[in-house]
């Protein structure tokens, strides 16, 4: 039975039920904070830490703001980076918390916030918020002229807001399908919708007392290339599940694919749709004070500095020639690590150039196609959000439920056990998002009918049919600076050769696969799997964020011939220590260890991480740029050199 419904949260369960049991984790810091002095702590700020303030001025000025991801452990450093960021006219700071912290494991966060000040070397990949605490965290908020937004994910999202809004900070993401999506292993829908809740309610208590605290929506993140018609869908979802609670000020997020005249379109649709069923539903007192770009959702970004530059300005150009009020680009060496201080300045530095001079020009992009894509936006959207009311009894909250357990709300490489993904998409031959396979989305037959005449002008011109190597190819291709994967290059990636499979088959190893601790990078490792499982491997897919000890029991109750690792997220030295010698322990320490992706926070030297990870037992590194299908033959090569194959 569901129990969740779309029904603001009583005062009283709210402040004596509640709020003790999100707050019990670390009482340390959490006995700082008392409603009735953060709500006057916050009335005392200037209108330069308010959120809302600060992007409805963007809009009233016709501006573009910066809205750069930032969030260092050591607080020193912290407001070292805000001031120099400030320095290149940042005023919107999305706040980055660590994973550690995310996941609330504060002891770890802990840990690595005391040997990131004891070694001066960053050992978290974001702030420790919660470890901090609200006294530490307004010297921070204060440092610097701005409004903050800070990042969390379901585990912590609650302590997290608890913290910043009693810190001075107006703004965080209330976004229960981005968690779903990106950054929630296995949580339900009604978990995540009942921590959404919660955040909603706590930004209606400060509401109810003249603080407006603003949630931007992020919706289901588009880790796979299609339409933007799902993620806007669920971001208005959100909003209308924060607005039952309370919140006031909702902001979309819109995330920038590529194709000019498609991201344009989906950009004017949003608001448009975001009014109409806030309207619908009753809430025409939250306002919209603005638009907020975001760079390219999680596809993969360039390694190289000159394309890193040339992404970062043609999404600067989209924001500039559409409605978008603040921006979100990532720094040019994002692709490498965590950025510097001087990549940073940098990065916006250019950014700005592009702001200004092309919004100074009052150039509105508008044509025929723009206004197309922009209606097969709101059909779909529509269609989408109504099915889902449809399937909840107009209870929107149990219509998720439904929804995503029937794969009506659905993405392609999500990280939930929960989701159907039965989708999944390809770029067209101008490099817009389409469908290749529809899953179960309620996706209205004209928009189908566009959407599958615009994959068979590509597969026409290109003699060949588009599916899922396509897909993956696609998702690759801004990092390379084209839109579409040129014909051939699908081609050219190796296949497993025949009689390597045939040998395979013959024994058919078993091979783990997963993503180490508590990482939400997904998509590497459902790649993987999938190829090995092509290769005649039998596969056992943990997904992400998966414990060290987790690999090491699917081993003993496998007997698996390896173990595939990815990490993305900076911290797999932190999680791998002793994770060697705990195999040899459990009787598996001959399983074949393999890692790729990201090694450590900061900028990397591969062959330094390689020495590293392979002091640590691991029988072979790759970058994070490193194609599967090699790694296949490594594998290959290794177990055959042990006679397991």
């Amino acid at each position: 039975m569901i129990r969740v419904r779309q029904k603001r949260i009583d005062e009283q369960r709210f402040l004596n039920e509640l709020r003790p049991e999100v707050l019990a984790p670390w009482p340390q810091t959490a006995a700082e904070i008392d409603l009735d002095e953060a709500i006057a702590y916050q009335k005392s700020l200037p209108d330069d830490k308010n959120f809302t303030k600060m992007l409805a001025k963007y809009r009233a000025d016709g501006t573009v703001g910066l809205f750069p991801r930032s969030g260092v452990p050591v607080v020193e450093k912290e407001i070292e980076l805000l001031k120099s960021l400030n320095e290149v006219g940042v005023r919107l700071f999305p706040f980055t918390t660590d994973s550690y912290t995310r996941n609330l494991r504060l002891g770890e966060a802990q840990k690595g916030l005391e040997e990131s000040i004891r070694t001066g070397q960053m050992k978290l990949n974001g702030y420790p918020i919660i470890n901090h605490g609200v006294k530490t965290t307004r010297k921070v908020v204060e440092s610097c002229e701005g409004a903050f937004d800070p990042r969390s994910s379901r585990v912590a999202n609650s302590f997290v807001g608890e913290v910043a809004f009693a810190s001075g900070m107006t703004a965080m993401p209330n976004s229960f399908f981005g968690w779903i999506g990106g950054y929630d292993k296995i949580a339900s829908a009604e978990e995540c919708i009942e921590t959404a809740q919660y955040l909603g309610r706590l930004i209606g208590y400060y509401a109810d007392r003249g603080v407006i605290i603003s949630t931007d929506c992020h919706g289901w993140i588009p880790n796979g290339v299609i339409p933007m018609y799902i993620n806007i869908a669920t971001q208005i979802i959100e909003a209308l599940i924060s607005a039952e609670q309370g919140v006031k000020s909702v902001v979309p997020l819109m995330n920038f694919q590529g194709n000019l005249e498609q991201d344009v379109s989906e950009i004017l649709a949003a608001e448009g749709l975001f009014r109409k069923y806030l309207d619908k539903f009753g809430y025409k007192d939250v306002v919209i004070p603005g638009l907020i770009g975001n760079q390219s959702s999680l596809f993969a970004f360039p390694q190289d500095i000159g394309l890193a530059y040339g992404y970062i300005n043609y999404v600067a150009m989209i924001a500039a020639l559409s409605p978008i009020d603040a921006c979100s680009v990532k720094t040019v060496d994002e692709a490498v690590g965590v950025p510097s201080v001087e990549s940073h300045m940098q990065t916006y530095r250019s950014a700005n150039w592009i702001f200004n001079v092309v919004r100074q020009q009052g150039i509105k992009y508008d044509s025929e196609t723009v206004q197309l894509e922009k209606r097969m936006c709101e059909l779909a959207v529509s269609a989408i959000i109504d099915k889902v009311i449809e399937m909840g009894d107009g209870d929107l909250a149990v219509g998720c439920v439904n929804a995503l357990a029937a794969g009506v709300l659905d993405s392609p490489f999500s990280i939930n056990v929960n989701v159907r993904d039965l989708c999944m998409g390809a770029r067209d031959l101008q490099g817009a998002c389409r469908y290749i396979e529809y899953g179960n989305l309620p996706i209205p037959d004209e928009v189908r009918k566009y959407n599958d005449e615009k994959l068979r002008e590509r597969e026409k011109a290109e003699g060949r049919k588009i599916g899922y190597k396509t897909s993956i190819a696609d998702f690759w291709t801004l990092s390379r600076g084209c839109l579409i994967d040129p014909p051939g290059t699908v081609d050219d990636v190796p296949d497993i050769q025949e009689d390597l499979k045939e040998a395979i088959g013959k024994t058919q190893p078993t091979i783990i696969t997963g993503t180490v601790g508590v990482d939400a990078h997904v998509i590497g490792t459902k790649i993987i799997s999938k190829v090995l499982r092509e290769a005649g491997f039998k596969v056992v897919a943990l997904g992400a964020q998966t414990a060290p000890e987790e690999f090491i029991k699917a081993a003993q109750e496998t007997d698996a011939a390896a173990v595939m690792m990815t990490s993305l997220y900076g911290m797999a030295e932190q999680d791998l220590q002793g994770f060697k010698e705990k195999c040899v322990e459990a009787g598996v320490g001959d399983t074949l260890l393999y890692i790729g992706g990201i090694l450590g926070v900061g900028k990397r030297d591969f062959e330094a991480d390689e020495v590293k990870f392979k002091a640590l037992g691991f029988d072979r590194v790759y970058p994070p740029d490193a194609p599967v299908e090699p790694s296949i033959k490594d594998l290959f090569d290794d177990l055959r050199s042990k006679g397991l194959v």
